[in-house]
């Protein structure tokens, strides 16, 4: 099984340079690790550039310009990018446990997707752990919140697998899929160009289409660095309640908007139905420009 972790960031070098600091750690590298840039400025490029030198991996910088918050359009780039046959999606502000590849090597299963936990570190934590960097944190410290996500017992992911059919207790910033299932409902919906619920809009899709939904509790831990957050609310709960309603399962406008050959989801109807309505509502959504800041990885001394 070949694995691709893709990193979705945006002006956040500091936390990103954390999160390849982790994934530099891990026990059981990711077979290729692509950075999906929703347009950062030039300090994002040169940290991609510092650490593919130090990396035995191959990794990709693939950007768009920065024409708002396209974060599903940018997770589209790395799905387009990669080689795996499973996909891990995580965010920049994500501290990897190093045993976090490994758990998902090991408990990755056909037919399945994967909705991972998080440890919310405070703000004292996350400023010691950006001062002086590490890939582990004890359930015993102090400020910590989601206490209970930093107690790794792998084996009782095999007991405690989720909730089953909901597009609740789910974090956009920690969830893996098999390539082949992404590509049969479309990707990402491009559609969602505002914040919140291309998480949900996805997880629920993929239910349509036959894959279980496991959450990764107990396992795969990842620690998730304070930032100020602005109290804001998701202004795309009509676009997700549609497709529970109706139950859709490819993407209005999503990687087969772009020219990509898709294999059959929910049979000829379903397609037709995804492609005609993406027409009508494409015009509406911005297209952008996407590149690669790439070159071949040089293995570490």
């Amino acid at each position: 099984m070949k694995i691709s972790l893709i990193v979705a960031t945006y002006n956040k070098p500091d936390y990103l340079a954390h999160c390849l600091k982790s994934i530099a750690g891990q026990v059981d590298l990711p077979d290729e690790i692509i950075v999906a840039d929703d347009g950062s400025g030039e300090e994002t490029s040169r940290l991609t550039d510092q650490f593919r030198s130090q990396l035995p991996v191959p990794l990709f910088h693939v950007w768009q310009e920065d024409s708002g918050y396209r974060l599903a359009r940018s997770r589209n780039n790395g799905l387009l990018k990669s080689t795996g046959d499973y996909l891990i999606f995580i965010d920049d502000d994500l501290i990897l446990h190093p045993r976090f590849i490994a758990d998902h090597r090991n408990r990755a299963q056909k037919g399945c997707f994967y909705c991972g936990t998080r440890v919310r570190l405070g703000t004292a934590i996350t400023a010691s752990v950006m001062k002086h960097h590490r890939n582990t944190i004890s359930f015993w410290e102090r400020d910590l919140q989601s206490r209970l996500n930093a107690i790794r017992i792998p084996f009782l992911h095999q007991i405690i697998t989720g909730p089953g059919y909901t597009y609740k207790r789910l974090r956009g910033c920690h969830m893996a899929f098999w390539k082949e299932d992404l590509l049969k409902i479309n990707g990402f919906d491009e559609r969602y160009t505002s914040w919140g619920r291309e998480d949900s809009d996805i997880a629920m899709r993929m239910m349509h289409a036959g894959v279980k939904r496991i959450n990764l509790k107990w396992a795969a831990i990842g620690y998730h660095l304070h930032h100020p957050v602005k109290q804001i609310t998701s202004n795309n709960d009509h676009l997700l309640f549609e497709v529970i309603r109706i139950k859709s399962v490819q993407a209005l406008i999503g990687i087969g908007q772009r020219g990509q050959v898709l294999p059959a989801a929910a049979g000829p109807a379903a397609a037709e139905a995804s492609a005609a309505k993406a027409a009508e509502t494409s015009a509406a959504t911005p297209s952008g420009e996407t590149s690669e800041r790439t070159a071949a990885p040089v293995a570490a001394e």
